[in-house]
């Protein structure tokens, strides 16, 4: 295939453009006070400390929380950036081992003593940082508590990822309420301001994308001139499709959580879903994974299936790539592994299913495949054919 210049993808859009014109809009987004909340969960910190004392003082075993079932465990394994496990993803059967089911602790075992201390160490944490109103990254405490007596508590940052989610569960509170929060790692690009309650500014219109902050919640004004917002599953597509100007042939706000996306990605996406009242698309990998992921930021995510009303966002279409059309554009597929097996049948098994997703999983056993695939054919084609056509016929799930 011919390369295409800039010219011929601009008139590939010109209908677009005719159809609509992109006007700016500026949105106020009322403050919320948080200061009742914050004293609140600081009493509640105080309460369940004092409770864990006195229980083991009398000589009774603490009846704390003990969440993590498997599935939660092996999603958080996927969620969380590769960085924010020591360079590394750690392996399933050994996040598994943190793990424990019961509802009380046996204090004969060291491994369920490490698990309290742990979570005794992020409430301390949570208090001091509830108190002074501020932040601090999960990288960060667990570097503080590996240079602390505590060190062996955490021999990976994925105990302490672990231990915030089983904190958060024992308050009944969401892990950023907290204050404990994940590293940033999501990236948002196009025509798209953000104005924040410590008058900070993020102008998301530079080179590479603008870093998406954790606290979206101190977001007061969203400025924005674009027809549509399209996530893309990796950072290597978010790129690619930069070096395609596609946010200013295709006038949209390009957003990436480089994988599993974290809490701030999925935050922004749903913010720009209720205020901006524009279309959301997605493009994900035609394998297991990438429907996971797309199924996340739709749907929401079994590790925080209590707080998915703040996360999930349903409007979102799936745009591609669909495992029905590997075939019609001629992509070479790979066979499934058992891994992409496993996580089919535990796709195929969620209530939010409909027979129109179901026929694209029953299609995906037959092979898989990654967007590079598609984008390959010739350069450019993801915004001056793939995307474009698509959108303009309505081909999205």
């Amino acid at each position: 295939m011919s390369t295409f210049s800039a010219k011929r993808i601009r008139s590939t859009l010109l209908c677009l453009d005719r159809e609509e014109n992109t006007n700016e809009k500026r949105i106020d987004i009322p403050f919320v006070d948080n200061e009742p909340f914050r004293k609140m969960l600081i009493r509640q910190i105080e309460y369940t400390t004092l409770m864990i004392i006195q229980k083991i003082c009398s000589g009774e075993f603490p009846n704390v929380f003990a969440p993590s079932n498997y599935d939660k465990i092996e999603s958080l394994e996927y969620e969380n950036d590769v960085n924010e496990s020591d360079g590394k993803t750690l392996e399933f059967d050994e996040i598994k081992s943190i793990a424990y089911t019961t509802d009380s602790m046996d204090f004969c075992r060291k491994r369920s003593k490490n698990k309290l201390a742990l979570m005794m160490k992020v409430m301390a944490m949570s208090h001091r940082l509830l108190i002074t109103n501020t932040t601090i990254t999960r990288r960060s405490f667990y570097y503080d508590l590996k240079n602390d007596i505590a060190g062996i508590l955490v021999p990976t940052q994925k105990y302490i990822d672990l231990a915030v989610y089983d904190v958060a569960e024992l308050l009944d509170c969401a892990p950023w309420d907290l204050g404990l929060i994940a590293t940033s790692k999501g990236l948002v690009a196009g025509n798209l301001t953000l104005y924040f309650t410590d008058n900070q500014i993020i102008d998301c219109n530079v080179p590479g994308g603008a870093l998406i902050p954790q606290i979206i919640s101190n977001i007061i004004s969203i400025r924005a001139k674009a027809k549509f917002v399209l996530i893309v599953e990796k950072d290597s597509i978010f790129q690619k499709l930069l070096e395609e100007n596609t946010t200013d042939l295709l006038s949209c706000i390009l957003i990436t959580g480089k994988g599993y996306p974290d809490i701030g990605t999925r935050m922004l996406i749903k913010l720009l879903s209720e205020k901006l009242d524009i279309p959301i698309y997605i493009i994900v990998d035609a394998d297991p994974f990438g429907m996971d992921i797309m199924c996340v930021y739709r749907f929401g995510s079994s590790t925080l299936s209590k707080r998915n009303d703040s996360l999930a966002c349903p409007k979102i279409r799936w745009l591609g790539i669909h495992p029905s059309e590997l075939s019609v554009l001629g992509v070479k597929t790979s066979l499934l592994s058992e891994r992409d097996l496993s996580k089919l049948t535990s796709i195929n098994s969620r209530h939010y299913m409909t027979e129109t997703l179901l026929r694209q999983t029953r299609i995906m056993r037959r092979g898989k495949a990654e967007i590079e695939a598609v984008s390959s054919f010739c350069r450019n084609f993801l915004t001056a054919t793939y995307i474009s056509r698509k959108i303009k016929g309505n081909d999205y799930i």
